[in-house]
């Protein structure tokens, strides 16, 4: 009985927040939280609207944190705790987790609009010379105006094969 009341909360706290109300949502969340407290998706949700409604940062750090650790490749724990990162002024700190959750979902489109949106940026051409160097700067617009994404492609690219060869030698 306790834990169909407490994911009927959990599902009331993700309505509650689409509709935009906070305060209802985070209520939601805290009940199923309490209900639950081992769940790592109460926990996240929780903690998430915890610190966004009442600036509970503290809270909601650690609870985004307990649940990311607890199941590490869901996605969307990492935009909870980055948003908590957001709201405590950390942007650099957002950036990284969701950076992190890329590692789990590289196609996932609502990180990719979340780094976006932060302004993140990818990585310079030439690594060992400062961005603002010109060498960097005309290779990087002439590769990004000439051949889109190509360098996305070669990287991408860079890793499957690094991971084909971790899987062949057994890490």
């Amino acid at each position: 009985m306790a834990m169909e009341s407490s994911e009927e909360q959990f599902r009331q706290g993700l309505s509650f927040l689409k509709d935009n109300n906070l305060e209802k949502a985070t209520r939601a969340f805290e009940k199923a939280y309490k209900a639950d407290k081992e769940n790592a998706k109460y926990m996240s949700y929780y903690g998430m609207c915890a610190a966004m409604r009442w600036g509970e940062i503290g809270l909601g750090i650690e609870l985004c944190t307990r649940a990311v650790k607890k199941e590490f490749y869901k996605t969307e724990y990492y935009i909870n705790l980055a948003r908590v990162y957001l709201k405590a002024d950390n942007k650099k700190g957002a950036i990284a987790v969701l950076k992190k959750g890329l590692r789990f979902d590289p196609e996932n489109d609502i990180i990719h609009e979340e780094l976006v949106k932060l302004g993140a940026r990818k990585k310079s051409i030439l690594p060992f010379l400062k961005r603002s160097n010109p060498v960097n700067r005309f290779l990087g617009i002439f590769l990004r105006k000439t051949i889109p994404n190509a360098i996305d492609k070669i990287r991408k690219r860079e890793r499957v094969l690094k991971k084909e060869e971790d899987e062949d030698v057994g890490i």
